[in-house]
């Protein structure tokens, strides 16, 4: 019913002449080049997610260390031409000491609000390394000053990073995360060993300020199949008419198995299924690991970001052309590959009914 990709990813073939595509939809628009790299070039530009604002938008990217800025923010209208950097959150809040990352922000009422990513210096593991936990901040304009809350939002026994929200069909606010189960695996990270259980993605309603959850957490989905190797990360949820669509990293972003998938979930909460045998995006020319990805939609088009480990010594910015059809969603690849049609010849993909 579904292509099922290698565990490699896709576009690792040698280049080959682009497939006719006839079944994009809707068509590509015509301002972007579907799977390239952004400038700038020399810049680490990870974890990047978009806010649609009203004339202009927003790139935000993690911390790219413990300096500052704390939250690097670029306004665009045209993502291939990105303003200069800002800082969204030059305070931090006193429970931690720096390397934010993961920045997620959405238009809530009058104002905006930012979750994010950030080490509790307070609450130290039994690894002896610091919880990772999820903050929340709020500010009048999108590129801030953001004023994070003194305390931390979610933590979870090991913690839990990558916060990215959502609204559902009947406009109800969600959080989606990842508990940071990895943490208790110790400084080899090693998915092998029987006892380092896998990580899982959650989900929990918000009220309408969208700083305070309700209810409780729903397990979205969690690490089990052997391409993930344990580790599912940086969940980004979409809605496409009436499905709702679980986008996610898996494998340890820093290396070249690492790819992004994507899940087919009943709703908001849950629970999710992936219909693909491996990931929609894996090692590409652009370099190795598309690492956490994020998702927007402009002018009716929905673009993929994500930061491979390009040829520099920096996690540099993509983008790619998402579509979606009846058997799901498909990315732009870059040998002519397109998931869910045939291949084209000799570039080694293989559909599978």
């Amino acid at each position: 019913m579904v292509l099922a990709l290698s565990t490699a990813g896709i576009g690792i073939a040698a280049a080959a002449p682009r497939a006719t595509v006839r079944s994009l939809e809707p068509p590509p628009a015509p301002s972007y080049a579907e799977g390239r790299l952004v400038r700038p070039y020399d810049v680490s530009l990870a974890d990047p997610s978009v806010m649609i604002g009203r004339h202009r938008d927003y790139l935000y990217t993690s911390a790219a260390g413990f300096d500052p800025p704390n939250i690097p923010v670029r306004t665009f209208t045209d993502l291939e031409h990105l303003g200069p950097q800002a800082d969204a959150m030059p305070t931090l809040p006193p429970w931690t000491t720096g390397f934010t990352w993961s920045p997620d922000v959405r238009r809530v009422g009058g104002h905006y609000v930012m979750w994010f990513t950030a080490p509790d210096v307070s609450d130290v593991l039994p690894t002896g390394q610091p919880a990772k936990c999820l903050g929340v901040a709020i500010a009048d304009t999108p590129l801030g000053p953001f004023v994070p809350d003194h305390q931390p939002e979610v933590c979870g026994p090991w913690g839990s990073i990558d916060p990215r929200t959502f609204v559902a069909a009947n406009g109800q606010l969600w959080l989606d995360w990842k508990a940071d189960t990895n943490a208790s695996w110790g400084a080899s990270q090693d998915p092998n060993q029987p006892q380092n259980m896998p990580t899982v993605l959650y989900a929990q309603r918000l009220e309408p300020n969208g700083t305070t959850l309700e209810g409780h957490a729903h397990e979205l989905l969690a690490a089990t199949r052997p391409w993930e190797h344990k580790l599912v990360e940086a969940p980004d949820m979409v809605r496409v008419k009436d499905r709702y669509y679980l986008f996610f990293s898996a494998n340890p972003s820093y290396q070249d198995g690492n790819g992004i998938g994507v899940a087919l979930c009943q709703g908001p909460a849950g629970p999710c299924r992936e219909p693909f045998a491996g990931p929609i995006v894996g090692s590409t020319p652009l370099g190795l690991g598309p690492g956490e990805e994020s998702l927007f939609t402009q002018d009716g088009a929905t673009w993929l970001l994500f930061s491979p480990n390009g040829t520099g010594a920096y996690r540099q910015l993509a983008v790619a052309r998402v579509a979606f059809t009846a058997k799901g969603p498909y990315v732009s690849t870059f040998d002519g590959a397109v998931p869910g049609m045939p291949p084209t010849p000799g570039t080694g993909h293989a559909a599978k009914s």
